[in-house]
């Protein structure tokens, strides 16, 4: 059984991520790194999977050969690209990064940028058509991912989604000042008329949002759900608000 270091939502989370990679016949591998050969050309470059890793195996969509590492770019007999589908990949082990809310954003960049290198359909444009339209995949889950990740408010509602939860306006218990702020801070981007009060509304707007990341990162870390949806509602709310005021035209 895999041992997951999360500490983000316990058991509710720990169920998602073991259905995701399907654990009925899972392997554990003794080794802390396994480290797979991602450039089969010229063998330069190499990605490390998630360490302290079990999945099941699948096999290689051509030759058959079965794969037990994820995440799997390419097949170690056949060196045919795989299919991200199959492998059911949650974006943080796309990346080789764990579960959890505070995340390297320089080594994320540095990830997704040698993966897309590898994977982007440009390398693929003489190979067969199953293996161009397995990189246009792979590729287009990179982005999302990646972006996703980049994001604290997408990395956030991702991370609810992975523990099975949302933000859904009949599950979270808003307080009724914050409903009252709501309709204040509305109120203030109707009533800005210049330039300069613009931009102290959009800086006030930032401030609030870095103190919700905050007080988010605080919440996944103590595995309070009920908090970290809340928070996320609040920052949904602020990162509307922001648009809203960069979209706004003051003479």
């Amino acid at each position: 059984m895999r041992h997951w270091r999360t500490g983000l939502f316990g058991d509710s989370l720990l169920r998602a991520v073991c259905r995701s990679v399907h654990h009925s016949r899972a392997r554990q591998f003794s080794e802390p790194l396994y480290q797979q050969i991602v450039n089969v050309r010229n063998n330069k470059y190499k990605f490390k999977c998630h360490p302290y890793a079990t999945y099941d195996a699948f096999k290689c969509w051509n030759c058959q050969t079965v794969l037990d590492i994820r995440p799997c770019l390419f097949c170690k007999n056949c060196s045919i690209i795989q299919s991200s589908e199959d492998q059911n990949l949650n974006y943080f082990e796309l990346f080789n990064i764990h579960v959890q809310y505070d995340i390297d954003t320089v080594q994320l960049t540095s990830n997704f940028r040698k993966l897309q290198n590898l994977m982007h359909p440009d390398r693929f444009s003489n190979k067969t058509e199953e293996e161009q339209l397995l990189s246009e995949s792979f590729s287009s889950l990179l982005n999302k991912s990646y972006t996703t990740l980049l994001n604290p408010l997408l990395r956030g509602l991702y991370m609810l989604k992975l523990g099975g939860l949302s933000i859904e306006e009949d599950s979270i218990t808003m307080d009724s000042t914050f409903l009252y702020e709501i309709m204040d801070w509305n109120e203030k981007v109707e009533e800005v008329d210049t330039k300069e009060s613009l931009e102290r509304l959009k800086k006030d707007v930032d401030d609030m949002l870095v103190v919700l990341y905050k007080e988010l990162s605080k919440a996944f870390s103590e595995n309070n759900q009920n908090q970290a949806k809340v928070l996320l509602s609040k920052a949904k709310f602020f990162t509307t608000l922001l648009e809203k005021i960069k979209d706004k035209d003051v003479l």
